[in-house]
């Protein structure tokens, strides 16, 4: 039944109960003064009329609540059901047969609880997956170091041998430390507010800076780095923001083979400041790129077997955007290179 349908037989019933009421109690007002055989002001007779008709309309609604409870019961008791269900865990088993429900109210309620239970059927699901990815991730680095220092106590072994595995060690290390800097950096960036601190940063500068900081990186493996920066100044976090070219030029560089190119580019259109950073790496494929930003994804372990990281990098620079009211997009061909854009809006910049 569609809403104004259910309002006009709310308002019909209300009506008719009105007129009854108000008969009835014309009636036996008449009916008791004729006996009495007083005479009454007007205003004294409406009083007594308009409140004896208040008390039967009152009894006449509570007659029929109480006469109809049981079918409006069992109207209402599979979302009480559900709504159990979703307070003692059992979301999967708390959705609701919308065409079996009855009543505009209650169509909308179910709907409602519905999407409450698949919401919080994927929100357990991605629990289950940050779990299971923070222990797999914790686990390997463990293992790793478990496994050495019992290889250490080998009295036979060389000096040269000695260094090597403690190396392994200090790298499993800090892969550690990283991985629990960057769980805690995500946890802080999603739990303040998007009233950052910010000022106004020239952001040609910033990302000049960072490829200027990386260039022990890109240089080792002799990449063509072209840099092609507009003059822009923009409202941001400094420090968040500088994170961001830091970490996407990092990605650029890390799968992208020797003597290949990079390109970063800022332009100052309408919407706002447009950075591109473009390489000619390994590129993505299209999943890979659907699931790029997801927490501890990392694209095609088998091939990056040796780019190990925590795959909460990109989770970060998303973040970071988004919190800067920005946008940020990836393109991809596999084996021939990726290119990011981030887009910061037009609100939160000036050209000079």
């Amino acid at each position: 039944m569609s809403l104004w349908k259910h309002f006009f037989m709310i308002g019909v019933s209300l009506i008719v109960v009105g007129m009854l009421a108000g008969y009835l109690s014309y009636v036996l007002t008449s009916f008791l003064f004729e006996l009495w055989g007083g005479n009454l002001s007007g205003w004294l007779t409406a009083s007594i009329n308009g409140l004896l008709c208040f008390v039967l309309a009152s009894m006449v609604m509570s007659t029929l609540f109480i006469l109809f409870r049981p079918k409006r019961d069992r109207y209402w008791q599979p979302i009480v059901e559900s709504m159990k269900r979703i307070g003692s865990g059992e979301y999967d088993r708390a959705h609701l047969d919308e065409k079996q429900v009855k009543g505009y109210f209650r169509k909308l309620l179910s709907r409602n609880v519905n999407q409450m239970a698949e919401e919080l059927t994927l929100r357990e699901k991605l629990n289950q997956e940050f779990i299971s990815n923070v222990s797999h991730e914790i686990q390997s680095p463990l293992t790793a170091i478990k496994g050495f220092i019992h290889v250490l106590r080998n009295p036979e072994l060389t000096s040269a041998e000695r260094n090597h595995y403690l190396d392994i060690i200090e790298k499993e290390s800090n892969r550690l430390s990283n991985l629990s800097t960057n769980m805690q950096k995500l946890s802080w960036l999603e739990e303040i507010d998007t009233d950052l601190k910010k000022h106004r940063v020239r952001l040609d500068q910033q990302i000049r800076d960072v490829v200027l900081a990386m260039e022990y990186h890109w240089s080792r493996k002799d990449i063509e780095l072209s840099v092609q920066l507009q003059e822009v100044r923009c409202l941001a976090n400094e420090e968040l923001l500088s994170q961001v070219w830091m970490n996407l030029l990092d990605n650029a560089i890390k799968f992208t083979p020797s003597h290949g190119q990079i390109q970063i580019k800022l332009t100052n259109t309408q919407r706002g400041p447009v950075v591109e950073i473009k390489d000619t790496g390994i590129g993505m494929t299209e999943d890979e790129q659907i699931r790029i930003f997801e927490r501890f994804y990392k694209s095609d372990r088998s091939r990056n077997r040796q780019k190990k990281g925590s795959g909460l990098g990109l989770s970060i620079v998303q973040k970071i955007v988004e919190l800067h009211h920005g946008k940020i997009a990836v393109a991809s061909v596999l084996n021939e290179g990726t290119t990011f854009t981030v887009t910061l809006t037009n609100g939160e910049e000036a050209a000079l």
